[in-house]
């Protein structure tokens, strides 16, 4: 789930305070962007070549937007990620530097019952108790997080405030409404569902950190993962990694999860996870494939033991793992009649 564990990550990231508002937007005069990336973590460097040797040049601030002018390849490494960013003012490893983007979206005022799922699509944006700029803050949301929008509501000024159901709490919150995209059906529907269930499968290769799904003997979909990290002295047949090894079927999906503790706080460096993105459980331990919004390290294994993936590829595969669920807030579990997973060393 989390990069590290979930709460050493979160510890580590600070409690800077400050809102979208303040977010370094890009200077006016710069050169042609790869685009933008969020700091994650307070610890990020940036540094005079990219090479984990290199000098440090400066050190980024949680939640810092910085500049991407291109994407390259490490010749040093890092070992599983040598991916490597390119900002004005030097190299910063990918590893915790999120790729994000401001985009800003025409309001729903009829939202259907049930709700409408819906993701971020600015780097982070601060929710309220209330729908008021002037409400007690709340968690801050970040970019590809997803949520369940139940309303709409007008403040005294006039701005238009969504309101989200979260999994965990029965307490509604509240964040700018042109600050998250509600999902097409289309993004949603499902990807072969009429291929039967015998024929499709998931292999996870620990050792390479990658993911397969195969539809017979063909692979239509590969992807890069995080799976857990390693351990230090693995005993045989427990696997390399804290990840499972071994036969499984995934038991339930839910596109919309909140992890951590499940408190009610505005404290960024809270055991919370809201809006952990197209989530398929397939190991009764709680381990799952998912999305990740705290971490760009895919290929190097840093979670707690679920397979940490890039948010689109995550919803990809919740589309085309079977059975179909109801995107509804709390979909029902098929324990024994979910794709099967296979993951192994």
């Amino acid at each position: 789930m989390g990069s590290y564990s979930r709460r050493t990550f979160l510890k580590l990231a600070g409690a800077s305070l400050t809102g979208v508002a303040c977010a370094s937007l890009p200077p006016a005069d710069q050169p042609p962007a790869y685009g933008l990336a969020r700091s994650t973590a307070y610890d990020i460097v940036v540094q005079s070549e990219p090479d984990p040797a290199a000098t440090v040049l400066r050190k980024l601030r949680r939640d810092e937007i910085v500049t991407v002018l291109e994407q390259i390849t490490g010749e040093h490494g890092p070992q599983g990620n040598p991916r490597w960013f390119r900002l004005l003012d030097g190299f910063a490893h990918s590893g915790y530097l999120q790729e994000v983007r401001y985009d800003f979206n025409p309001v729903v005022y009829d939202i259907p019952s049930g709700g409408k799922l819906a993701e971020v699509t600015v780097p982070y944006t601060r929710s309220r108790d209330k729908p008021s700029a002037e409400a007690p803050p709340l968690y801050r949301l970040y970019y590809q997080a997803v949520f369940w929008v139940v309303e709409t509501v007008m403040d005294e000024t006039g701005k238009a405030w969504y309101g989200l159901q979260d999994d965990r709490l029965a307490h509604k919150y509240y964040v700018s409404a042109d600050h998250l995209r509600l999902f097409s059906e289309q993004e949603l529907s499902p990807v072969s569902p009429d291929v039967p269930p015998e024929a499709k499968r998931i292999e996870v290769d620990l050792t390479k950190q990658t993911l397969a799904a195969f539809e017979n003997d063909q692979a239509v979909f590969t992807a890069t993962i995080s799976s857990g990290w390693l351990r230090k002295d693995p005993k045989p047949g427990e696997g390399r990694t804290f990840t499972p090894i071994g036969h499984y079927s995934v038991f339930e999906k839910t596109p919309s999860r909140h992890m951590g503790d499940g408190r009610l706080t505005s404290e960024l460096d809270a055991n919370e996870l809201p809006g952990v993105p197209f989530v398929s459980f397939f190991h009764m331990q709680g381990t799952a494939f998912h999305g990740v919004y705290w971490h760009n390290n895919f290929g190097v294994p840093c979670s707690e033991g679920c397979i940490n993936m890039r948010p689109n590829e995550a919803r990809w595969l919740y589309r085309w793992i079977l059975p179909t669920v109801p995107y509804v807030p709390d979909p029902p579990q098929f324990i024994g009649k979910g794709t099967k997973v296979y993951l192994h060393d």
